[in-house]
């Protein structure tokens, strides 16, 4: 388990699978926190400065899964240029080492890096990579690909709106009467197979 997330063995499902899954996180709360690094075995004596890291912590929420995680520094902040040197010296004296006398500064390098999750807001996903998800909102691009195989433009459709537990939004900009019709055949079509 990553020491990213810090729910432990009281956690009902690997926190690993929850974060590299397609599933919506809802974020209930984010708060500063100071990583002290001297915890992974990074020191002040070791010259790889710096031993603190000023982040954030985020309390996440996946259905009845509750996470709280120490977030990687935003990109461009001082913070994170200090992390990324960091595991950039780490990762250089390991290679230097050699492969013995390596492995301890490699074990250091990856406690280091897989002590910050990385969250970003929601992602495009493909209607096949959502296969299983659900999500609160569901957004449908307009310009999604049409096979001409109506069985399975349905079947489609029907996989990308059924990802939704509350509300389906179509993208699109001013559509032709074309693309109109025939979302609204897709979705009646869907709506008659879900009944």
């Amino acid at each position: 388990m990553a020491p990213a997330c810090r729910a432990g063995e009281e956690a009902a499902e690997e926190p690993d699978l929850v974060l590299g899954s397609n599933r919506e996180l809802v974020v209930r709360d984010v708060t500063p926190e100071r990583c002290d690094l001297a915890e992974f075995g990074i020191g002040r004596d070791d010259g790889l400065l710096p031993s603190v890291i000023d982040t954030l912590s985020a309390e996440v929420e996946t259905g009845d899964t509750r996470l709280s995680l120490r977030l990687l520094p935003p990109v461009g902040s001082a913070p994170r240029r200090e992390l990324d040197a960091l595991l950039q010296r780490l990762r250089q004296q390991a290679r230097d080492a050699g492969k013995q006398a390596g492995r301890g500064l490699w074990r250091r390098y990856f406690l280091v890096r897989d002590a910050f999750a990385s969250l970003g807001p929601a992602a495009v996903l493909t209607v096949h990579r959502s296969q299983g998800s659900t999500f609160g909102e569901v957004y449908v691009a307009g310009d999604v690909f049409w096979p001409e195989d109506a069985v399975l433009r349905r079947q489609l459709a029907y996989v990308a709106v059924s990802r939704a537990s509350q509300a389906v939004w179509l993208m699109a900009e001013r559509p032709s009467a074309e693309d109109q019709t025939l979302w609204s055949q897709v979705l009646t079509a869907g709506a008659e197979a879900m009944e």
